[in-house]
């Protein structure tokens, strides 16, 4: 957790509830879900330097189990 900072951000009850379900789908937390999500919209303004809003976010889909295993190799190396 060195250099992180804590970011509070409010949203509808309706996509709290989608976002603790999509967390869950693919075993990750509401964080980071939140923290991957603001990533990919900053790097994308840094390499547009523009955002159309409401964003839409085309994503190359990967099998859960892709994703899954992505995340036991870096939950690896963390505890390592």
């Amino acid at each position: 957790m060195k250099n992180e900072i804590i970011v509070s951000v409010r949203m509808p009850k309706d996509l709290d509830e989608r976002l603790k379900r999509v967390a869950e789908s693919l075993d990750l937390t509401k964080n980071d879900v939140a923290r991957h999500a603001i990533r990919a919209v900053v790097q994308a303004i840094e390499s547009n330097q523009s955002l159309e809003l409401p964003l839409k976010i085309v994503v190359q889909p990967q099998p859960l189990s892709v994703v899954l295993e992505k995340k036991k190799r870096r939950s690896s190396k963390e505890h390592s």
